[in-house]
């Protein structure tokens, strides 16, 4: 429980330095956070021996995150060309790289890359890290409130072939705990900056919908665990186990609040 503290405690003063800065140092730090996510399901899966392909995927975070100060309009092409250059691997050395191995080094890095792309995209429409705190509010308090809502009145498993800790009481008490937290942080930064208005309604349909599709990723990211027997993604931050443990809900959660900020902001 120590070096779990302690790590939350170094992630919270890194996370405030990292919003402090520019949207290029952002951006910066993402796509590291992304590559090694992708580096992490990659091993997770027993496909790092398989060195090309490892390349070609971590490639991809910087070259979509480069090509969104371009136009979004060329994300579908860069994609395109990282799939064909999977394929053309696959076709050159087939007796190594049989289609099921390029399928999935597909998967992963697509998956992972465009996800966390949509992390960078929520800072850049115009709110800035007003925005993102609803990101990370709607990942992370989900995640908190329904652990300790499970911890002390969890009865009836969620998924017990997939996270038997999990209950469906835990699951209830983190999609209403966040929207709480989420409306509540919404009005107090709105007061403390005085500059801005809040979309009541907006609030509580991000809080509702991130309840619910960020124990999605969580509950996906525990499958790939439990299939390949082990227990984190990965060590980097003692307690906590690897990046991907820690942002797995943002596979579904940041896509979401991206389309539901942009089309309904919480903040005006």
């Amino acid at each position: 429980m120590k070096q779990r503290v302690i790590s939350s405690l170094f992630g919270i003063i890194l996370l405030i330095l990292v919003l402090m800065g520019n949207q290029y140092v952002f951006d910066f730090v993402v796509t590291l956070i992304t590559m090694t996510a992708i580096y992490e399901v990659i091993n997770a899966v027993g496909l790092k021996e398989f060195r090309r392909m490892t390349a070609v995927a971590l490639l991809m975070p910087p070259a979509l995150m480069l090509t969104s100060y371009i136009s979004t309009e060329y994300l579908s092409g860069v994609v395109f060309l990282f799939v064909a250059a999977f394929l053309l691997l696959m076709l050159f050395d087939h007796k190594r790289y049989i289609f099921e191995k390029a399928a999935l080094f597909i998967a992963i890095s697509l998956m992972i890359s465009l996800s966390f792309l949509y992390v960078s995209l929520i800072r850049r429409l115009g709110n800035g890290n007003l925005d993102i705190w609803v990101l990370l509010i709607g990942c992370w308090i989900t995640d908190t409130c329904a652990y300790f809502t499970g911890y002390f009145a969890g009865k009836h498993k969620l998924a017990p072939e997939i996270s038997p800790k999990k209950t469906i009481e835990g699951s209830i008490g983190g999609i209403i705990g966040v929207t709480v937290i989420l409306t509540a942080y919404a009005h107090i930064a709105a007061n403390i900056l005085g500059n801005v208005s809040v979309n009541t309604l907006s609030a509580v349909i991000t809080g509702l919908v991130c309840g619910v599709i960020s124990q999605f990723g969580d509950l996906c990211a525990s499958i790939i665990k439990r299939e390949h027997n082990i227990k984190d993604f990965g060590n980097i931050m003692p307690g906590h186990g690897g990046v991907m443990d820690r942002f797995d809900s943002f596979l579904f959660v940041a896509p979401v609040v991206y389309y539901i900020l942009k089309f309904s902001p919480i903040f005006y």
